[in-house]
């Protein structure tokens, strides 16, 4: 069971409160997020790698490529270039 954190709400600029990843959180997420995350997952330690974000941008480059939109797609997906072609040839 999961504790309800929703009293965080009522606190005015807990900014001041906050250090390092929490702060990090609340900053670039938001309280929604920061106070989602202290609810589900409360005392792990969670880090983010690329690799997923590798594999979501080489299928999505999969999915939307449509002979022409190369350029578009490296900007959305703030890739480069060589790394849009060697998708594409199946590399890495």
């Amino acid at each position: 069971m999961s504790k309800n954190l929703q009293w965080i709400r009522q606190l005015d600029k807990i900014e001041d409160l906050l250090d390092k990843d929490a702060r990090l959180v609340h900053d670039h997420c938001g309280l929604d997020v920061f106070i989602a995350l202290w609810e589900s997952l409360p005392s792990i330690s969670l880090y983010l790698a690329g690799k997923p974000l590798d594999r979501l941008r080489r299928r999505y480059i999969k999915t939307y490529f449509n002979g022409s939109n190369q350029k578009e797609l490296c900007i959305l997906l703030d890739c480069s270039e060589r790394f849009f072609y060697d998708t594409l040839e199946g590399k890495s």
